[in-house]
């Protein structure tokens, strides 16, 4: 569901489904590499998602793992797994190294 805060954040459509602050940092990280960031939620009915499975955009896959606590990031040959704490640290630094391989 949706609250009035959350809808007067929200600057895109996609964000409206995003269920996590980590989800959210994951995309507004995302959006400052890429403008072609496809995500994809844990079920296809909107009603039933219970928040975003992953983002792709070009060679990146970004996989969310709330169960775990990490996001796992996956270019080609390069996987990395990220727990959510070090993200919220230095989000800008985690996703230097995956654009640097």
């Amino acid at each position: 569901m949706t609250t009035l805060t959350h809808l007067k954040e929200a600057k895109e459509l996609p964000e409206l489904f995003m269920k996590s602050k980590d989800e959210m940092a994951v995309w507004r990280m995302l959006r400052r590499v890429s403008d072609r960031i496809k995500v994809e939620l844990y079920s296809e009915q909107l009603d039933k998602a219970s928040g975003v499975q992953c983002f792709r955009f070009k060679d990146v896959e970004v996989r969310m793992n709330g169960l775990e606590s990490q996001v796992e990031i996956v270019k080609g040959d390069f996987y990395k797994v990220v727990g959510y704490e070090e993200l919220r640290r230095k989000p800008s630094g985690v996703f230097r190294e995956v654009l640097d391989e």
